[in-house]
């Protein structure tokens, strides 16, 4: 139980007649009736919960919900879907704080370098990861795939923005045949 569901209580819906909506000190009303206008992600899905009785595992991807402005439905985006590097794979070996060997398995598009770190998007998840430079122990191989798929800033730049355009110029032409495995989306 939050600390705000103290200053509500169960009743029920106005508008639709269900019950189990909450009604707060101020008069607002929350439903878990999705076809109501007064419909709460939040409690619906405590209202699910409670009723089946279990929880999502640690493991499982989370999923949130956003409304939609136009029409007010919810709109669900699962978070930490797979992630597939598919054949831009590169194997980074790692060993940890703790002194242990990690392999990680990231996209090779997605690699990005600062000062000693290397930033890059790792499977199954998605998620980027910061590696320090003097614990990687395929340094030379990482550097490489640095060196040969990312453009520099500059050329990050000009790439990004006639590529959101949809325009085009001689420059941006030479730097896809140089970069033909950039995208937007990666960049």
């Amino acid at each position: 139980m939050a600390f705000f569901d103290l200053f509500s209580w169960e009743t029920t819906c106005p508008r639709c007649g269900r019950r189990g909506a909450r009604k707060s000190l101020l008069g607002g009303v929350k439903c878990p009736n999705r076809d109501c206008e007064s419909f709460d992600m939040g409690l619906f899905l405590k209202r699910e919960q409670a009723e089946t009785g279990s929880q999502t595992s640690p493991s499982a991807p989370t999923q949130r919900y956003y409304c939609n402005p136009q029409t007010g439905e919810a709109i669900s985006r699962r978070l930490g879907q797979a992630f597939d590097p598919g054949e831009y794979q590169l194997v980074i070996q790692y060993v940890n704080f703790r002194g242990e060997e990690k392999a990680f398995i990231g996209d090779r598009r997605t690699l990005r370098q600062k000062r000693n770190h290397v930033s890059v998007r790792v499977a199954p998840t998605g998620t980027r990861i910061s590696l320090s430079k003097d614990r990687i122990r395929n340094l030379a191989e990482v550097e490489m795939a640095l060196r040969r798929s990312f453009p520099s800033t500059k050329e990050r730049r000009v790439l990004t923005f006639h590529a959101r355009r949809r325009s085009t110029s001689p420059l941006y032409e030479r730097l896809r045949v140089k970069y033909p495995e950039w995208s937007l989306q990666h960049g």
